[in-house]
């Protein structure tokens, strides 16, 4: 085993000096923090480039790729090309009571004959109630596409087709085929590269596919170590993870100062899933709910917000807040302090500038909505 993760930490540093040497890590969307926003990132690129009269000034190119590739469809011939178009949050009307009818499609793609593709694009954000049915309530004859990281389901109960689509293969070999494409356009050529390995960052693929391949062959060839790696690798991200939070206990005094009280949580009382490491941070000013730092097993990132605790739940469904069901969470939003975008990976690379870093922002989390924890302090004293 030593032998496998000698081999495989040889290429990987190999690989590293080239993306130094090319500048692959100069992403203009990780640059600007804009890696997981839906709307201003995702949806803007694929809007962009699946209108055939978009900037990228690849025609009708990509939209034909995208349907041939992802919907494996044919008849792209059918499409009314000169009226064909491709439309960004576009709103359906107001969201009634019970969540029925309303909202904001992200993509609309249609011609004047009727045609139409609806794409609900999700990254990070939690699924709104009867999103998609609210959508094919309005446009019942269109291809509904729910695209997501890694290709999931919907959680609706859903009794109309519609098409699962992932980042992390399809939108990614899709990407990859346009910038091909785009081959006597270098600008758009780069963009596209750039996107698509922002891609690869967020699904935790390989940015360097010939290192990928290299990899692959030395698992090949030592399969039988490599999968005992794979059958320990989650106990060792979970021992790595608890060894981080530990540290951010230690560090607690300096985390928020006093009058603030801070716990390490693992147990499943406020999410009811044994798969979370928690960090919640309270004051007795503050006594229902709490900010929290939360690592989920299953996932690289960080992520903050504020929580209910347990008896507040009822209050706060009563007044009807806004509220995840699947955590209680009143707000929640991924940190950006994860390099290469995996906690373990940033920590190890450099313990101390990653331990600043995360107890500067959460300070500054805490700062910043101060405001919003008073507003809803003063809903449980009503």
């Amino acid at each position: 085993m030593k032998n496998l993760l000698n081999q495989i930490n040889s290429i990987i540093k190999v690989y590293e000096k080239h993306t130094e040497l090319s500048g692959e890590k100069f992403n203009v969307f990780s640059i600007m923090g804009m890696e997981s926003d839906e709307v201003r990132t995702h949806s803007a690129i694929l809007g962009e480039l699946l209108n055939p009269k978009g900037s990228h000034s690849l025609g009708t190119k990509p939209l034909e790729l995208f349907m041939n590739q992802i919907l494996q469809e044919k008849d792209f011939l059918t499409f009314d090309h000169k009226s064909l178009t491709c439309q960004k949050e576009i709103y359906i009307g107001k969201i009634n009571e019970d969540k029925s009818e309303g909202g904001r499609v992200d993509l609309i793609i249609s011609d004047k004959s009727g045609y139409k593709i609806v794409i609900e694009n999700k990254i990070y954000a939690p699924e709104q109630k009867n999103q998609l049915s609210r959508y094919y309530l309005k446009h019942p004859d269109a291809k509904i596409l729910y695209l997501t990281l890694d290709g999931s389901d919907s959680k609706e109960k859903i009794d109309f087709n519609y098409h699962r689509i992932s980042y992390e293969k399809d939108i990614l070999e899709w990407i990859e085929v346009c910038a091909k494409e785009a081959f006597e356009k270098p600008m758009v050529r780069e963009v596209l590269n750039q996107y698509a390995y922002l891609i690869r960052r967020l699904t935790n693929k390989s940015t360097n596919v010939e290192m990928s391949k290299e990899i692959v062959q030395v698992i090949k060839d030592n399969y039988k170590e490599s999968l005992e790696i794979h059958n320990n690798l989650q106990d060792a991200r979970i021992s790595l993870v608890s060894d981080i939070f530990e540290e951010l206990d230690r560090k607690k005094i300096e985390l928020i100062g006093s009058g603030w009280n801070v716990k390490i949580d693992d147990s499943s009382k406020i999410w009811n899933i044994r798969n979370y490491k928690t960090i919640l941070i309270s004051n007795e000013e503050h006594s229902n709910i709490f900010f929290f730092i939360r690592y989920r097993y299953s996932s690289p990132k960080l992520s903050k917000g504020i929580v209910t605790k347990l008896e507040a739940l009822d209050k706060i469904k009563e007044l009807q807040i806004a509220i995840n069901k699947r955590d209680n969470s009143i707000l929640s939003e991924i940190m950006n302090v994860s390099g290469r975008n995996d906690l373990i990976v940033a920590y190890q690379d450099d313990p101390l500038n990653f331990m600043t870093t995360l107890l500067e922002e959460i300070k500054s989390y805490i700062e910043d909505n101060q405001k919003y924890f008073n507003e809803i302090k003063t809903i449980f004293e009503v």
